[in-house]
């Protein structure tokens, strides 16, 4: 196996005290840890850096200085935020039309905030938000309504009181996981998600509480069309594997999809294996490469590769696509002579004449060569033509989960690829 450098040029490295028992920390008060950090500003980064001192989580806000902020997010922000998520998304995390469609519903019902790490109590529960997929049925009956009453199921079985809410990854309509009940119930949606990417396995948003021994976690799900007598709604407590795949297993009876709010933590749990500052990142990222898609398509493409390693592949068309099942899992082959992609959720490997160019967690991406747009696996039809461009690792902001040794193993075992860098 490759090993993965611990030196990730946009990962954010914690040194906050962690509890040495975390078994059942959404009920244990006692277990709560303050957490207490300095936020620094880094002025003028390439995307996001890193933060040079050991006790610093970095939070870049280079339009309104050195402070902390809470804001309530606007129609203006949704569709830079949701290109930037469909960016880092990989592939994965939805489309950009599905992010869109979700935060529009969110702002018809009320108005999300986004919170800074630092200005929500280090004693609040937050919850991730997240939706589940099997490789069953795909009619993707989600609605709004699902995301908000996986929110209430989650509350209804908590000792404690929620307090906010995170998305756990990176996809077009996964950064915006969470937007639709802040604007109903209230709750904050802190800055904080589980993982700087799109990511192929639902563990690997975890926030590395799969290295956690003893931990339970607890997981709401709803989803699929009463009409079709699909409909699921279901409340879960036990270990991550075995509660991960009882989701799936719900997804697959609901029609293919289920929204999801699991795994209750602190916020100090929260930052040491998640992403501070990710959604702001995905802003930023996505308000850029549009003024750059608004010059050129090739400037804009060219523009997203300018970080150390990164590289524009040039123009593919796609042609065939193979698809597989092993453990309850797609595994995607997608044809774009000269290059092979595979996709596991979202693209983790890109090869060509039988030569790896990227493996996950490299961000593979591939952009509609018409428009510029990020596109999901599911939009990659045959005949249509796409420009792909890879980034390294190094050069990204990941969450504990992305670089697990064990989930990367498992990811080895399921595809036969090895993916430790």
């Amino acid at each position: 196996m490759r090993k993965i450098s611990n030196n990730s040029f946009f990962m954010v490295r914690s040194a906050l005290p962690r509890p040495a028992d975390y078994a059942y920390p959404h009920i244990n008060a006692s277990l709560m840890i303050p957490c207490c950090f300095r936020i620094r500003i880094a002025e003028s980064p390439p995307l996001l850096s890193v933060s040079p001192g050991e006790d610093e989580a970095v939070y870049l806000m280079p339009e309104v200085g050195y402070r902390s902020i809470t804001m309530q997010m606007s129609e203006t922000w949704l569709e830079d935020i949701v290109w930037g998520g469909a960016l880092l998304g990989g592939g994965g995390g939805g489309s950009v039309s599905e992010g869109l469609a979700l935060g529009r519903a969110a702002f018809s019902v009320g108005r999300p905030t986004l919170v800074h790490p630092a200005d929500h109590p280090p004693e609040g529960l937050l919850a991730s938000c997240t939706v589940a997929e099997a490789p069953v049925g795909r009619r993707a009956n989600l609605n709004p309504g699902h995301h908000m009453r996986v929110v209430e199921l989650l509350r209804e079985h908590l000792s404690g009181e929620l307090s906010g809410l995170i998305p756990e990854g990176m996809g077009g309509r996964a950064v915006v996981d969470g937007w639709y009940p802040s604007a109903v119930l209230g709750f904050p949606v802190i800055d904080l998600p589980g993982d700087g990417r799109g990511h192929p396995l639902t563990l690997q948003g975890t926030l590395g509480l799969t290295q956690v021994k003893g931990y339970i976690s607890w997981q709401a799900c709803a989803g699929g069309d009463s009409n079709r007598s699909e409909y699921v709604e279901l409340y879960v407590s036990a270990s991550l594997p075995i509660a991960d795949k009882l989701i799936r297993r719900a997804a697959a009876q609901a029609g293919g999809t289920v929204a999801v709010a699991r795994n209750p933590i602190d916020l100090n749990r929260v930052i040491d294996g998640g992403v501070p500052g990710g959604i702001r990142l995905a802003q930023e990222l996505g308000r850029d490469y549009r003024r750059q898609l608004g010059m050129s398509l090739e400037l804009a493409a060219h523009w997203l590769t300018e970080q150390p390693g990164a590289r524009y592949w040039g123009e593919a068309e796609v042609g065939d696509y193979r698809e597989s099942f092993t453990r309850g899992m797609s595994i995607g082959m997608i044809e774009c002579p000269p290059f092979r992609l595979m996709a596991v959720g979202t693209f983790i490997t890109m090869e060509r004449d039988g030569e790896y160019l990227a493996r996950y967690p490299d961000l593979i991406i591939a952009l509609d060569a018409l428009n510029g747009m990020p596109l999901t696996i599911n939009e990659l039809s045959k005949g249509r033509k796409i420009l792909l461009l890879t980034i390294p690792s190094h050069s990204l902001k990941l969450g504990a989960g992305a670089t697990d040794t064990s989930l990367l193993e498992s990811l080895e075992t399921l595809t036969g690829v090895s993916m430790v860098q």
